[in-house]
């Protein structure tokens, strides 16, 4: 039957040239309607908004291995600076999976009226979060009156107000300057900032271009665990749950893949983002891919929480893990599924 009415429609079309468009929507429109569809349209598409460096590691070692394609899943990437300014384009409604940091995640989850669902742990780890810093500052009193910097509303906001209260200084008694990661190098270079608060590789990035001006003063062991996540509308779950599971088991893959050839996955990123290979290599020694909402994350997360709830007292509300994570995806993942934990990654 499907062929008779095909043939009708071809023939009434005729197939013109200057009528091209309108028979290929109306042969279209047939298929659709008699459910019929090809391979490439049956693949769920998913926009993945992320950073271009190793915090995303499971992602990009995923999409550069084809393990999406594998799964039947069609995934565009689109780059940021960092998870928090992603969230400025998710906000709007674009994209569908977004990968951030523990802070940035859990304020969001708090704006958008719990609209948001963390369904994978992608990176945790002390080491790969740094103070770095003017040669001259060799402690945290050193930095009081003075210019610093960090990705305001991004993990390196909680290690900086973590490293200087622990250490006696209030946040107050330094100027905490907004820049995006890539501006920071530049800006301790410089001398306009005396110390920085993110993630590496932009630390090691500072210390290559500045020289002996610069020097590492701590990392986060001690004041914080730093995490990324990846994200999800709950609506978006809800209609996409088995597309949602099939990109975990693939990112899971990714990770596996990437603890096993880190080599070639800081390759990968210095061929394709410019991400140093040397720089990102060095970070994948330390980095923990276990993807699990295990009782660690949960214990950390709780501290950030309270930790905003201080911050922000008018805004942060308490985190809620029942609203906060949507575990059907990691509650399907096998032992034999998850990546071994590099020795370097323990604190």
């Amino acid at each position: 039957m499907r062929q008779i009415v095909l043939k009708r429609l071809i023939r009434h079309q005729s197939f013109k040239w200057a009528n091209s468009l309108t028979a290929t929507v109306a042969v279209a429109t047939v298929l659709a309607v008699s459910g019929w569809v090809s391979p490439a349209s049956a693949q769920t598409k998913i926009e993945l908004f992320l950073a271009p460096n190793t915090d995303s590691t499971p992602l990009w070692a995923a999409h550069s291995q084809g393990f999406y394609k594998d799964a039947g899943l069609d995934v565009s990437v689109r780059t940021f600076p960092s998870g928090t300014t992603a969230f400025q384009a998710y906000r709007s409604g674009l994209g569908t999976l977004v990968m951030s940091g523990d802070l940035p995640s859990l304020k969001y989850w708090i704006s958008s009226k719990q609209n948001y669902r963390a369904i994978q742990v992608l990176t945790r780890h002390t080491k790969g979060y740094v103070v770095e810093a003017q040669k001259s500052i060799t402690k945290p009193q050193d930095l009081i009156g003075k210019n610093v910097a960090t990705r305001v509303g991004s993990s390196g906001s909680w290690l900086l107000s973590e490293y200087l209260n622990k250490n006696g200084v209030r946040d107050d008694q330094v100027k905490i300057l907004n820049l995006d990661t890539n501006q920071m190098p530049i800006a301790l270079c410089k001398g306009d900032i005396s110390a920085f608060f993110v993630w590496q590789p932009f630390g090691d990035q500072a210390a290559a271009r500045c020289g002996d001006s610069v020097h590492q003063l701590a990392d986060a062991k001690g004041y914080m665990r730093g995490y990324t996540v990846l994200g999800a509308r709950p609506e978006w779950l809800a209609q996409n749950k088995e597309a949602a599971i099939k990109f975990v088991k693939a990112t899971t893959r990714g990770a596996v893949w990437a603890e096993q050839h880190p080599k070639e996955l800081a390759k990968y990123l210095e061929d394709n983002y410019g991400a140093d290979a040397k720089f990102s290599e060095k970070v994948l020694t330390f980095m923990d891919l276990t993807p699990l909402f295990n009782e660690e994350f949960r214990a950390d997360y709780t501290s950030l929480s309270k930790w905003n709830e201080k911050q922000d007292p008018g805004e942060a509300v308490a985190i809620d893990f029942a609203k906060f994570i949507w575990t059907d995806a990691v509650d399907q993942l096998k032992s034999g599924d998850l990546p071994a934990v590099p020795p370097g990654a323990k604190d």
